[in-house]
């Protein structure tokens, strides 16, 4: 069993502003290398069965928010709150993640300005019920913070979330990524409980006040659009 500490803060949490958070569940998990970020379990390494065999059994049905490329390890939170997902995912909404990335060759400070300005990339979403034409964009990235934590290593934070994007900007100026790993996702950090690969937890009362202040926001947003004369 792979869970760091036995209390199950988010169960004793009350609901926040008729939020409701308590009767969901919400974890954390220190995604391993080589698991898919499916809820589909007739797929070999989904990551349902994975955190399951590393002992987490969930009372609801709960899937990833977001997802992490197979070959990228680090954290992705589960819950069963359907509600999450436009509250972090989408539009204006959306939510910093943090990487760390190693590539396969010596990265100058040139490099890391193109980086951070932005790079042409092609990019294919992966929408079900659409063609690979309407999936696919070609845009340049948007501008986003990078900071350099060894020769070949960098520590880079994305608002938007394209598909395989920081492998395909690291392409784009003449690199392999040979290491991908999430430490953050909306303020809530891997390093927080979460120390090797299989490790998860429940949020605990700090990380829940992120998710219902990402969910009030939402809230707001519809209340103040109900409330527009047209």
């Amino acid at each position: 069993v792979h869970q760091n500490n036995n209390n199950n803060k988010e169960q004793q949490q009350p609901p926040s502003n008729n939020l409701q958070t308590s009767s969901f569940e919400y974890v954390k998990y220190y995604k391993p290398i080589g698991v898919t970020c499916t809820t589909d379990l007739r797929v070999k390494d989904n990551i349902i069965d994975s955190i399951n065999h590393d002992g987490y059994i969930a009372r609801h049905r709960v899937y990833p928010v977001g997802r992490l490329d197979k070959e990228t390890s680090g954290l992705i939170i589960l819950t069963s709150d359907g509600r999450i997902v436009n509250a972090v995912l989408r539009g204006e909404r959306k939510q910093p993640k943090v990487y760390k990335v190693k590539v396969d060759g010596l990265l100058e400070d040139r490099h890391l300005q193109r980086l951070r300005d932005g790079i042409i990339i092609r990019t294919v979403a992966q929408r079900k019920g659409r063609s690979e034409e309407e999936n696919t964009l070609i845009a340049k990235t948007k501008q986003c913070k990078v900071e350099r934590i060894g020769p070949s290593s960098v520590e880079m934070t994305l608002v938007e979330g394209r598909n395989r994007q920081i492998r395909k900007m690291m392409e784009a100026i003449g690199f392999n990524v040979v290491k991908l790993h999430r430490v953050e996702f909306m303020g809530i950090k891997l390093s927080r409980g979460l120390t090797e690969p299989g490790d998860w937890n429940y949020l605990d009362e700090e990380e829940m006040n992120l998710v219902k202040a990402a969910l009030r926001s939402v809230r707001q947003d519809q209340e103040e659009d109900d409330g527009r004369e047209y």
